[in-house]
């Protein structure tokens, strides 16, 4: 059911490809346990503040939150796509791409962490004024941010070498780098805050992910995956690479366009308590969507991967297991949420008796999305990969922001349900006008595996 074999095997430039099918289970449970590591990770700077620090250092830290999201659109923009076309020229047999692709990436990694790091470093002052001027919190939002202005150095490189890990099947070094981050930046953290303050905190978030890096360069490094660096940059190409993986790494800026709208409204309408049951709705939300990265990976490396064996038999297999992947997972989800609705606000503190009772009937109200947040998410990708660039953005801009926000205040006028009522109808409506025109209008089947040639 997921993942079948064919038995051919080609040579082309010295590399021997294995033209088996891409397997599901490795790449999405790879891909899905990774999310949920990394959610824990970045919860360990917040967790740690908060029990060694007062509330002003704990919102300071949230504070500095847009600069380290503003790094992580810049990190996948430039690596994402990257190592999927990596995979796409390993599928056609292709080495010496490859080592083009890998070399050129690794080079515009150093470039981009060197700049945007001096941007942090230059203008540090002025950057923490922007967000955290009140004196309250000023004097530790600086604290944090002189260590974690340096993060850029490393992180996006170690972006680069998460999706290339991944998609090449480094599972072993994967698991090992990330499980190894969360421990040693949980036990830095600790040591460095009680010792150094925020800056102690923030510094260990940049050791851990040092070790993180190191162990997936083991594999990197290894004779069987390792890839032969050269000095090789092609700056169109390198424009292309951005481009195409723009969509994707624009969902970080979508989910904090469509939060802050969300919340915005709430407040003005119905107060600190009406934003708290809506949290939780929004919260599960974008909860939904970063789990189905796990079907969203394996996309990217079946479709990448046919596209290069020029395959179409191979991509319609791909088609339909991720099909039958997201179908599963969202019903899975749907129930999950459903189910849990009742226990759910509980895990985010909700104490007030009415919250809690709105919190829930949001819940519920919001658990049949999971189905078409699952399909929206493969739909975009397949059309990102598929060079449907404006498709992707548009998808992915509908289902995550502009119809989540324009039906959420539209409904919210009602009643406070309303607000999560129409952020469920984000994803369903956006789908279903992509699949209208897609099949309608441009007379296609929705993954239309013929699209496969363009490159």
């Amino acid at each position: 059911m997921f993942g079948t074999s064919v038995k051919f095997e080609s040579k082309k430039e010295g590399l021997t490809v294995n033209k088996k099918d891409v397997r599901f289970f490795p790449i999405f449970l790879g891909a899905t346990a990774g999310v949920l590591l990394e959610i824990i990770a970045t919860l360990v700077d917040e967790i740690v503040v908060g029990n060694l620090f007062t509330d002003e250092a704990f919102a300071s830290v949230n504070l500095i939150e847009p600069y380290t999201l503003f790094e992580v659109f810049i990190a996948y923009l430039v690596t994402v796509a990257a190592a999927a076309l990596i995979v796409r020229a390993h599928g056609a047999g292709d080495r010496e791409k490859m080592s083009q692709l890998f070399s050129q990436t690794i080079i515009v990694c150093g470039l981009v962490g060197i700049s945007l790091t001096l941007v942090y470093v230059l203008f540090t002052p002025q950057l923490v004024r922007l967000v955290a001027d009140d004196p309250a919190v000023y004097e530790h939002a600086l604290a944090y941010f002189t260590a974690i202005r340096f993060y850029p150095l490393v992180d996006v490189f170690d972006t680069f070498l998460f999706a290339y890990v991944l998609y090449r099947g480094g599972f072993a070094h994967f698991y090992i780098a990330i499980i190894s981050r969360i421990g040693l930046n949980a036990l830095l953290s600790w040591f460095l805050g009680s010792q150094m303050g925020l800056m102690g905190i923030g510094l260990a978030s940049i050791i851990s992910l040092v070790v993180a890096l190191a162990i997936k360069l083991t594999f990197v490094l290894s004779k069987k995956h390792g890839l032969q660096f050269r000095w090789y940059f092609n700056p169109r190409e390198a424009l292309e690479i951005a481009k195409l993986g723009f969509p994707e790494s624009a969902i970080s800026m979508f989910v904090v366009l469509m939060e802050m709208a969300i919340n915005g409204f709430t407040l003005d309408h119905y107060g600190a308590a009406g934003v708290a049951a809506v949290a939780v709705a929004v919260n599960i939300f974008e909860f939904t969507f970063y789990l189905s990265e796990g079907i969203s990976e394996y996309v990217i490396v079946a479709v990448n991967d046919s596209i290069g064996k020029n395959s179409s038999q191979s991509m319609d297999r791909a088609i339909k297991t991720m099909l039958r992947a997201a179908l599963i997972e969202g019903m899975v989800l749907f129930g999950l949420i459903l189910i849990g609705s009742g226990v759910l606000p509980e895990a985010f503190d909700i104490d007030n008796e009415e919250t809690f009772r709105l919190a829930t009937v949001m819940l519920r109200i919001l658990s049949p999305t999971a189905l078409f947040i699952c399909l929206s998410r493969v739909t975009a990708i397949f059309y990102q990969y598929t060079r449907r660039i404006t498709r992707t953005l548009l998808l992915f801009g509908m289902a995550i922001a502009l119809f989540p926000i324009l039906f959420g205040r539209l409904f919210g006028r009602i009643a406070p349900e309303g607000i999560v009522a129409g952020l469920a109808l984000g994803p369903v409506t956006a789908f279903a006008l992509m699949y209208g025109y897609v099949r309608l209008i441009k007379k296609e089947k929705l993954f239309d595996y013929a699209l496969m040639r363009l490159n």
